[in-house]
């Protein structure tokens, strides 16, 4: 299932490759895995950290694809992929496409996107993102129709965990019928007042 997926990445990869870039890309190593933070849809490496054991000099980047959201179509998981494309490229050729430790798109960004195939707008959701909500453009919506794209392998994603919340700890209330003193207890049991030798009440509110 998984490796299907990959498979699929990995041939997208090199069309958008070829439409883009020329070409002249490396290809990253790409994986799928759980997103790293809310609204994280895919992540590239800002360095090769990917090392053959046997050639320190071959090293690769790292593009990974958010698991959780490959319940979208086709045409976003694929823009997604090219977005992270642009952060490679943009990574091997020293062009500065974000600030912020690598958290707000700047226009630099933008401007190489659109020049492959993205439109580019800004997060509303999220400013401190900025130009990084992405969308094929219509001439490459067109493209990928040519890609020979395995869409069943798209049918799996990767579900969200969410803890259930944590049931707040019942507390008995108990409280003397002649002086102030009260206090609680995790169990119902039976207690007494030391200063006024009575049973504790239990508050029932």
């Amino acid at each position: 299932m998984i490796v299907n997926v990959i498979l699929e990445l990995d041939k997208i990869f090199n069309e958008l490759n070829k439409a883009f870039f020329k070409d002249e890309l490396k290809k990253p190593v790409i994986l799928i895995q759980s997103k790293a933070k809310k609204n994280t849809l895919g992540t590239c490496s800002v360095n090769p950290i990917w090392e053959n054991k046997k050639n320190e000099e071959d090293r690769n980047y790292e593009i990974t694809l958010s698991g959780e959201y490959l319940n979208r179509p086709i045409e976003e998981i694929i823009a997604t992929l090219l977005h992270e494309m642009v952060h490679l490229y943009c990574s091997v050729n020293d062009i500065k496409d974000t600030s912020n430790n690598f958290v707000y798109h700047n226009k630099n960004f933008k401007k190489e996107a659109e020049l492959r195939g993205l439109i580019i707008t800004k997060a509303e959701f999220n400013k401190s993102i900025g130009w990084s909500v992405s969308e094929l453009n219509e001439p490459t919506k067109e493209l990928i129709k040519k890609f020979n794209i395995n869409l069943p392998a798209f049918d799996y994603y990767r579900k969200s965990y969410v803890k259930p919340e944590t049931l707040k700890q019942i507390r008995y209330k108990y409280a003397c019928p002649k002086c102030d003193l009260k206090i609680s207890h995790h169990k119902e049991v039976y207690l007494k007042c030391g200063s006024c030798d009575v049973d504790l009440e239990l508050n029932e509110d």
